[in-house]
């Protein structure tokens, strides 16, 4: 079993060298995808317009909430352990930032299951001016309510000379442990797998509609119409599939490390078992962030519309 000290050499390691990579390739990403969803034709669909603010909001986390650990364990820059603003602030942006994109995902979900709805009425709720309206009222919520971190995060002495930022000890670090738990691992998967199953089942329902109407002369023009939908939307539905199913895996890792540290926050633990799980809680932490990194190279894997519009966004600039 690797000895303590090669731990901390891995842990040094993987913020020296992976954090700046992951950084470079995760704004190159979501600028890619930034400009993809407003420049092109895509810009006019509500979904899009969800899916440009999660970008931005990934684009915002890697530099509020991995540049600041990469920093610090990779290249010893700390200025959260010195300046309590700045260490409120920091705590701040990462909690609001990780909710504000799980809760977008969560509404492209809902206008997906709108979009794919057989109701016309459904349909007309999937709009630009409710998505932004949905947007700035559920990142206004989120930023209103977590007020409480600006004044229970503090700079903590963990060792002799050895400073820190973290949450205040006690009931609400607890209470930190299992509302980022519900927030990070348990609510946003539940919210997924229930829209995601309902743009199933409309899809389904729209083909056996389409076969049914494809035996009635009059239904040929309504049945191009609803091949020009799905058409025009399955290029989203798909990178939006994608998107949560990474978002999932990246961010379980973390989660379970919550549920541990929850298990044996109690137990007696040696200096090297402290810095065996560190080591392993920075290896989530960057995995966590690959799901904030890797949108647009997804995109370009699994949607043909995705790739031509960003060549062509591409040919066009030079």
């Amino acid at each position: 079993m690797p000895s303590a000290s090669q731990w901390y050499s891995f842990e040094y390691n993987l913020s020296h060298f992976g954090g700046p990579l992951l950084i470079g390739i995760g704004s190159v990403s979501c600028i890619l995808n930034i400009l993809v969803f407003t420049k092109s034709s895509l810009g006019k669909n509500s979904c899009t317009i969800c899916l440009t603010t999660v970008n931005i909001i990934n684009l915002l986390f890697l530099y509020f909430g991995l540049l600041s650990t990469v920093l610090d364990i990779g290249y010893n820059i700390n200025p959260s352990s010195t300046s309590i603003i700045f260490c409120r602030f920091r705590f701040y942006m990462a909690t609001l930032l990780s909710c504000c994109q799980s809760s977008c995902l969560v509404l492209a979900s809902i206008d997906r299951t709108l979009i794919t709805s057989s109701h016309a009425s459904w349909r007309k709720r999937s709009t630009p001016r409710l998505m932004i309206t949905s947007i700035i009222s559920i990142c206004s919520f989120w930023a209103i309510f977590h007020i409480h971190v600006w004044i229970f995060t503090q700079i903590l002495e963990y060792k002799p000379n050895y400073f820190m930022c973290y949450h205040q000890p006690g009931a609400y670090t607890v209470f930190i442990s299992y509302y980022s738990l519900l927030t990070n691992g348990i609510v946003p998967p539940v919210f997924f797998a229930i829209f995601g199953c309902w743009t199933v089942m409309n899809i389904r329902q729209a083909r056996s509609i389409k076969q049914r109407l494809s035996m009635v002369p009059t239904g040929v023009a309504t049945i191009g119409r609803l091949h020009n939908l799905r058409s025009q939307d399955q290029q989203l539905i798909r990178m939006l599939l994608v998107d949560i199913i990474i978002y999932i895996i990246c961010k379980l890792p973390v989660v379970i490390l919550y549920m541990y540290a929850q298990i044996t926050q109690y137990a007696e633990k040696s200096e090297e078992q402290h810095t065996i799980e560190q080591a392993i809680l920075q290896f989530a932490y960057f995995v966590f962030f690959i799901e904030n990194s890797i949108g647009c190279y997804t995109n370009l894997l699994v949607s043909k519309r995705f790739r031509k519009e960003l060549l062509r966004l591409l040919t066009k600039t030079r």
